[in-house]
């Protein structure tokens, strides 16, 4: 079952990363923006929502998948469109759109780019601004596969005990392995990852009374008061916005769903290719505008955001039909190679 209103969700989120970068590269680069582009729910919010959103879709999906063809399905999902992206905001970069350092920077792009790779920070080069939260994406569908080869109902139970290992590390060592650019042996623990158990957990309590809603409500109110306006550490910060996330997918999910035909909902599809090349489209509009005589001024701010939302909703688009046709392939019987056929293989190699 697809649940509508978790687009919505999937909007709001989009658009906020996309605020919060203009925030952050309208000063640094035509010297104007304004201290509210930074506000907590649009500088913090955003990502933890997108990963309890994830973390309770991925649960959905597995529960009528198997592990290897549910990882198939993520790669669909995941990679086509960012290699997309990247091949864009690198071809923008060698045309020399931003600066002559970034056409140099262009050239460093390896296998750890393209994999998103967990390889550390300083490691690898990244370039669309949002990398750093497609590698938690992949490790964490990988953990969902690895996570449903018992019995799929176990699965919150484990995200459960996942988290509870999380919390006590926060306890006994706290900002320890909660790395931005994460490294492998350092990721499974990192206080990143709680939004997305916590949205496993709320995919466990979707059957329970809408009454409860009286209860979540205030919850996710106050824990997005709490993140956004308490003197907390980052790991604290990001389980006060989990809790806020998971609730309002809970909320999302029970509430009555909107009609496939709502325009939140159809846009809700294109929101990947929103989140993946919004940064390449400011850039685009910025560093030419701070050459041009437009530093300073706020009308170049507002059609950096137009550009950026309006361009990554049409990228969305494209990508969202390029997945429309990659997705079948998920479908369609995976092969059997049985160990009398491997024989015969490699004897006609050998011969």
């Amino acid at each position: 079952m697809r649940f509508n209103n978790i687009q919505v969700l999937r909007i709001f989120a989009a658009v906020g990363v996309v605020v919060f970068h203009l925030g952050c590269h309208g000063p640094a680069l035509i010297g104007i923006g304004s201290p509210r582009l930074k506000f907590p729910l649009f500088a913090g919010f955003p990502v933890p929502l997108f990963f309890a959103v994830s973390g309770f879709v991925l649960t959905q999906a597995i529960q009528t998948a198997s592990p290897g063809r549910f990882l198939l399905a993520r790669f669909l999902r995941l990679y086509p469109g960012y290699w997309l992206a990247l091949a864009g905001m690198l071809l923008l970069m060698r045309l020399r759109v931003f600066t002559e350092h970034h056409r140099w920077m262009s050239y460093f792009t390896n296998w750890t780019t393209v994999t998103l790779w967990p390889a550390g920070e300083g490691r690898v080069l990244y370039f669309l601004s949002v990398e750093w939260s497609l590698v938690y994406e992949v490790f964490l569908s990988v953990s969902v596969a690895a996570l449903s080869l018992g019995r799929r109902r176990s699965i919150p139970v484990l995200a459960f005990l996942w988290l509870s290992a999380i919390v006590l590390k926060i306890v006994v060592w706290p900002e320890a392995f909660s790395e931005q650019f994460p490294r492998w042996s350092t990721i499974g623990l990192s206080a990143l990852n709680a939004p997305f158990l916590l949205g496993v957990i709320s995919f466990a309590l979707r059957k329970a009374d809408i009454r409860w809603a009286m209860l979540v409500a205030p919850i996710v109110l106050t824990s997005l008061a709490l993140g956004s306006t308490v003197l907390m550490s980052l790991e604290q910060v990001w389980l006060c916005w989990g809790v806020a996330g998971a609730g309002a997918v809970w909320l999302a999910v029970k509430l009555p769903q909107l009609a496939d035909r709502n325009v939140l909902v159809r846009l809700g599809d294109c929101t990947y290719g929103l989140f993946l090349f919004h940064a390449p489209l400011l850039f685009a509009v910025l560093y030419p505008a701070s050459r041009l005589g437009g530093y300073g001024r706020v009308e170049v701010l507002w059609l950096a955001a137009a550009v950026a939302i309006v361009g990554g909703l049409l990228f969305g688009r494209m990508e969202a039909a390029l997945h429309s046709r990659l997705r079948p392939i998920a479908k369609k019987p995976l092969p059997h190679l049985s160990a009398k056929r491997f024989i015969r293989l490699m004897q006609r190699a050998k011969s």
